[in-house]
């Protein structure tokens, strides 16, 4: 188990965000901490990748088609 000290500002905005979602204030902190993770592990990915100069030629054109 983990135990985190919340300040109380804080506190009342996970609240106020986690009423509007219908969900327990855990279960949003929860949420937010596995989105955070998922994107960590996309943005590694990414940079591994990007050390090829083949594969950042792919990375580039697909963010430029992206853009379009």
């Amino acid at each position: 188990m983990l135990n985190v000290i919340i300040p109380e500002k804080l506190t009342l905005k996970i609240n106020q965000f986690a009423g509007m979602f219908h969900q327990t204030p855990e279960e949003f902190i929860i949420e937010i901490l596995e989105e955070r993770l998922e994107h960590d592990s996309a943005y590694k990915e990414t940079l591994y990748l990007a050390q090829s100069n083949v594969n950042k030629q792919r990375l580039d054109k697909a963010v430029s088609d992206i853009a379009i």
